[in-house]
C-alpha cells in the first residue's frame, strides 16, 4: 500500500475510534451491545493475504457510500458506520475468508428454520457473490464481491435478530479493556468462517419464539405429508347426529393430532360401551354406519381443537368452527412465522415481567425464566382496541376511584343519564362540575346535551359496582391504559372477550399485585392485603422493576408444547402474505377407497 493510501486509511481508522469514543457517554444509559476487542493477529485481520489493489477498490468504494447506497434503506445509519469502521481497522483489505463464504451459505439455508424466506438474496446469487469474491477478473471486482457478502450478512442478521440496532456506540466498558460493537465482532466472526453460528446467537430466546420454531418445523412436516381437506358447509352438526360430512371431521382432527386414527367401527362400539370382542351381529347391523355417526370420541377431540382455537368448545360443528377447521396448514405455517417475527421485536423481557396477550385473553406473569402466575383477561373491543406496547409497573391502587373518560361518557353514559339522572347515584358517582371543581346533583345537568360530557366529570367511588373492580395497576403510558379489575365476572366465561374501552381487565387482579409485591424489598404480599382489607382507595408504591408487554400474537405454545391459534380479533393478521388461506375441499370417497383407508388406518 503506497504511503497516501496508508494515510487516509489511518485517518479513517482514527475517525472511526474517535467516533465510538465521542458517543459512549452518551450511550450510558442505553443497552450495552458491546464485548471486549478480542486481538487478532494480522492473517486473522486481513481474512486473507490479498494484494493491495483490492484494498485500494474496497477504499475507493466505501468512501464513496457503497454501503449507504446498497443498504441505507433496510438498517440504521449507525450499522453502516459500525461496518465501514470494521474495514477501516481491517486496512481495508477483504475480510471475506472462503471458509467464511461458506458458512454463509450455511446461514442462509438455515433462515428457512428460523421462518425467514431468503428472497432477496437467492442461493445462485450468493454462489456468484462467493466466485466473484474468490475468483473475480479484476480487483475491483473481488473487493465488490466481499461488500456484497457483508450485505448479505447484514440482511440476514437483521431479519433474524429483528434489525440491526448496534449503531456502533460502545457504552463505557465496565473493565478496563476497550469496547467494541457486537456487530462489528461477529461480522468478523461470520467473514472468518461462523456466520451460521453468529446467526443462531442472534436469534431471540423468549420461551414462546423457541417453542414457536419447533411447531414451524412440525406443520411444515404436515404441509409436507399433504395437510389437510376443508369440511363442506353445511348445517350444524352435534354430537349424536349422522352426517355424511362426519367422516371429513373425524379425518381432519386425526390430521393435526386432536384424534387418534382408528376405524369407525371401533368408534361406535366404543361409544355404546363395547369392544370387538363383545360385539354382535346385531350392533353391527348394517343399517347403522358407524362411519357417518358423531361419537363420543369425536366430539371430545373436535372439544380440544375449540379450546387450541379461542371457541367455545361446545362439541358442535358450527360456522366459526368450521371457519377454524377450515384454515389451510400453509396459513398456519404463516401465522407461526409472523408470530416468530414479532417476538424478534423484542430485546431483553426482564427478570420480572408480565405479558399480556391480547388474541388469547390471558396474562403471565414470569419471574428468572419461569411462569409463575396466569389469568384470564378482557381486552379492548374491536372500536377500542387495546394498544400493544411494553412499559415498567410503578404502583397499584386497592379500592379506586374510577375517573370515566370523557369519550366513554359520551359513548356509555349519557344516553343513560338522560333517561334516568338517578343511574348516577345507583352505580356511586359523584358529578363534578369541570367549570367550578364543586360536587353538583346529577338530576340538575342536561345531559341531552353532548358537552356534558367534557363539562361534568364523573367519579366512581370504591365498592360492588366500581367499573375498575377492588385493584387497579398503573404504569403511566400515552394510552392511559391500564390493568384492573372488574364487578363483571361472568364474562370471563367466554371464550372471546373483547368487551372493555381498551384497558385490560383481570380475572384476580389482587393476586397479580400481590406476585408482584413478592420480591419488592419495600412493600409486601401481607400489604397489599391490608390495603384491600379498607374501604378507602390505597395507593401501593412498587420499588421493584416489573416490566409489562402487550402483544398481539395469534399464535402461542402452551407449556405441555401444544400450540394455540387464536382468533384475530383486530385483524391484525389482513396484511399477511397467506398463499391459501382455506384447505382444498374434502370429497368423499367410493366405497372402496373408504374401505382402503379404513384398514391402513387400522394399522396404523
Amino acid at each position: 500500500m503506497n504511503t497516501n493510501n496508508k494515510l487516509l486509511a489511518s485517518t479513517i481508522l482514527a475517525t472511526a475510534s474517535l467516533f465510538v469514543a465521542a458517543t459512549a457517554s452518551a450511550q450510558h444509559a442505553a443497552p450495552v451491545d458491546t464485548a471486549p476487542v478480542a486481538a487478532l493477529t494480522a492473517d486473522e485481520a486481513m481474512g486473507s493475504t490479498l494484494s493491495s489493489p483490492e484494498a485500494n477498490a474496497l477504499q475507493a468504494l466505501i468512501t464513496n457510500d457503497w454501503l449507504e447506497e446498497e443498504l441505507s434503506a433496510e438498517t440504521e445509519a449507525g450499522v453502516l458506520m459500525t461496518v465501514r469502521a470494521t474495514y477501516a481497522q481491517n486496512v481495508f483489505e477483504p475480510v471475506w475468508t472462503k471458509k467464511g463464504a461458506q458458512s454463509l451459505k450455511r446461514a442462509r439455508a438455515d433462515l428457512f428454520s428460523y421462518g425467514i424466506v431468503a428472497s432477496d438474496t437467492s442461493a445462485d446469487l450468493l454462489e456468484n457473490m462467493i466466485d466473484q469474491r474468490f475468483n473475480g477478473e479484476t480487483s475491483e471486482a473481488r473487493a465488490e464481491a466481499d461488500l456484497r457478502l457483508t450485505a448479505a450478512w447484514v440482511r440476514m442478521a437483521s431479519a433474524v435478530s429483528g434489525g440491526l440496532s448496534d449503531n456502533g456506540e460502545a457504552a463505557t466498558s465496565k473493565t478496563d479493556k476497550p469496547s467494541m460493537s457486537m456487530v462489528q465482532k461477529n461480522l468478523i466472526k461470520a467473514a472468518k468462517g461462523d456466520a451460521d453460528d453468529v446467526l443462531s446467537d442472534m436469534e431471540p430466546t423468549h420461551p414462546q419464539y423457541m417453542r414457536l420454531k419447533k411447531e414451524l418445523k412440525q406443520y411444515r412436516e404436515l404441509k409436507a405429508e399433504g395437510g389437510w381437506l376443508a369440511i363442506p358447509a353445511g348445517d350444524a352438526i352435534e354430537p349424536g347426529d349422522t352426517d355424511a360430512r362426519v367422516p371429513a371431521l373425524r379425518e381432519r382432527l386425526e390430521r393435526e393430532g386432536y384424534m387418534e386414527p382408528e376405524t369407525w367401527t371401533e368408534a361406535l362400539l366404543q361409544t355404546i360401551g363395547l369392544d370387538d370382542s363383545e360385539a354382535t351381529d346385531e350392533t353391527k347391523d348394517a343399517s347403522v354406519d358407524p362411519e357417518m355417526v358423531f361419537d363420543t370420541k369425536l366430539e371430545e377431540g373436535l372439544k380440544a381443537f375449540q379450546r387450541h382455537h379461542g371457541l367455545e368448545d361446545d362439541g358442535v360443528l358450527g360456522d366459526k368452527t368450521l371457519a377454524a377447521l377450515n384454515e389451510s396448514v400453509e396459513s398456519k405455517i404463516d401465522r407461526i412465522a409472523d408470530t416468530m417475527n414479532r417476538w424478534r421485536h423484542y430485546d431483553d423481557l426482564g427478570e420480572k415481567y408480565i405479558w399480556a396477550n391480547i388474541p388469547s385473553f390471558m396474562v403471565e406473569g414470569w419471574d428468572d425464566g419461569r411462569m409463575e402466575i396466569s389469568m384470564k383477561t378482557i381486552v379492548g373491543m374491536p372500536s377500542r382496541e387495546t394498544p400493544v406496547f411494553s412499559d415498567q409497573v410503578e404502583y397499584a391502587v386497592a379500592n379506586p376511584k374510577w375517573y370515566a373518560p370523557v369519550s366513554i361518557v359520551k359513548k356509555d353514559k349519557l344516553s343513560k343519564l338522560a333517561k334516568d339522572p338517578s343511574y348516577a347515584t345507583r352505580k356511586n358517582f359523584t358529578v363534578i362540575d369541570r367549570a367550578t371543581g364543586q360536587q353538583v346533583s346529577a338530576a340538575s345537568v342536561d345531559w341531552t346535551d353532548p358537552a356534558s360530557a367534557q363539562n361534568y366529570q364523573l367519579i366512581q367511588g370504591p365498592g360492588a359496582s366500581n367499573a375498575l373492580g377492588d385493584m387497579k395497576i398503573i404504569f403511566p403510558n400515552q394510552y392511559s391504559v391500564y390493568l384492573h379489575g372488574t364487578p363483571g365476572k361472568r364474562l370471563f366465561d367466554r371464550a372471546q372477550r373483547t368487551f372493555s374501552s381498551g384497558c385490560i381487565r383481570l380475572e384476580n387482579p389482587d393476586e397479580m399485585a400481590e406476585w408482584i409485591a413478592e420480591d419488592d424489598p419495600v412493600v409486601s404480599k401481607k400489604d397489599v392485603e391490608e390495603a384491600l382489607e379498607g374501604t378507602a382507595p390505597e395507593r401501593i408504591n412498587f420499588t421493584n422493576e416489573t416490566q409489562i408487554h402487550i402483544t398481539y400474537m395469534t399464535v402461542t405454545v402452551g407449556e405441555d408444547g401444544t400450540p394455540y391459534f387464536w382468533r384475530d380479533v383486530y385483524n391484525e393478521e389482513g396484511g399477511l402474505m397467506m398463499v391459501d388461506k382455506y384447505a382444498p375441499l374434502y370429497i368423499p370417497q367410493t366405497e372402496e377407497e373408504m374401505a382402503k383407508a379404513s384398514t391402513s388406518r387400522k394399522k396404523g
